[in-house]
């Protein structure tokens, strides 16, 4: 890093995002010596998760901690960091330049968006208290932990049948909540059915329970349905206003089409801007796909930054 007077900061690559995806990305870039700011506010998708599974060697560890020890290792090849939001990103022929919440600017040859997304949850009383301990979206991430136990999973659209049927195999006590959305024809229907799956089509009103613990889904009919768990994958939205800010399109799903080619992943349709992990569909919102897509996305910045250097003859 090289500073340049008053609060401007000079770095090789700005990361947007201090999630697995960014100081993956991060660090392959400190490896390669690349100077390296990651600008992170503090809101990450998963934190009222208290454990994280499914990623080798660390699974069930705390998100926060996996978090610190991520920022460790990165500091460790001389990467730096900002406990801050960015506020804006502007492009012109040199790079960008940055503004950050704290009044600091910061210019860079590269950006990396590894913002993620929000889940935008229904909302039905109870549903935003229990997101994270009883209500999950991933049954890789959280499946396991309840296996057995009288299970939920709530399906509003046709493209959510086939997400309820990987629930199907962690209990034998499982009910399809449909929230009043007609979602089943009847062949679909029957194959739930004969496999002893209730579906209750009724509107869900409340999820009750105590001490972060689901007890029980309410319908509209007046019935209340004993579950332990339910299991949703919620509509996503870009969790920053950066990426549409800077013209990249958003697609249906809620994410960034970043491109694979011969010369790597994670580009835009911005020269010089790359996008990593949740927030792009590059790889599904997952620790262990944000991790792998942001190693891609390192690799790739800096393979590019080595290409400007031979053929630009940067200093």
């Amino acid at each position: 890093m090289q500073t340049t007077g008053g609060s401007d900061l000079e770095y090789d690559v700005l990361i947007i995002g201090g999630g697995p995806a960014g100081l993956s990305a991060a660090l392959q870039l400190g490896r390669s010596l690349r100077s390296v700011l990651v600008c992170d506010n503090g809101e990450p998708r998963n934190g009222p998760a208290t454990e994280a599974h499914g990623y080798l060697t660390r699974d069930s560890i705390p998100p926060e901690e996996l978090r610190r020890l991520g920022r460790e290792e990165v500091m460790k090849y001389g990467g730096e960091f900002r406990d801050t939001k960015v506020m804006n990103v502007s492009r012109d022929t040199n790079g960008f330049t940055s503004s950050l919440d704290s009044g600091e600017t910061v210019t860079s040859r590269k950006v990396v968006l590894a913002t993620g997304v929000r889940d935008d949850l229904p909302d039905t009383d109870g549903f935003e208290e229990f997101w994270g301990s009883g209500v999950h979206h991933c049954p890789y991430c959280h499946g396991y932990e309840v296996r057995g136990e009288p299970l939920g999973v709530m399906v509003t659209n046709q493209h959510m049948v086939d997400y309820a049927k990987l629930i199907y195999n962690l209990s034998e006590d499982l009910v399809v909540f449909t929230d009043g959305q007609d979602v089943f024809d009847d062949e679909s229907r029957s194959m739930f059915v004969e496999r002893g799956i209730e579906i209750k089509d009724e509107p869900i009103t409340a999820l009750t329970g105590s001490d972060g613990d689901l007890e029980s889904i309410s319908l509209a009919d007046g019935r209340d349905i004993a579950r332990h768990a339910l299991f949703y994958p919620p509509p996503m939205e870009q969790h920053s206003e950066l990426p549409e800010r800077l013209g990249l399109e958003v697609n249906q799903a809620g994410l960034v089409d970043a491109t694979r080619s011969q010369r790597g992943i994670g580009f835009t349709s911005v020269g010089g801007l790359f996008i990593a992990g949740d927030a792009s569909s590059g790889a599904p919102p997952s620790i262990p796909s944000a991790v792998a897509d942001g190693y891609a996305v390192g690799t790739t910045v800096n393979m590019e930054l080595s290409k400007e250097d031979f053929e630009r003859g940067w200093q």
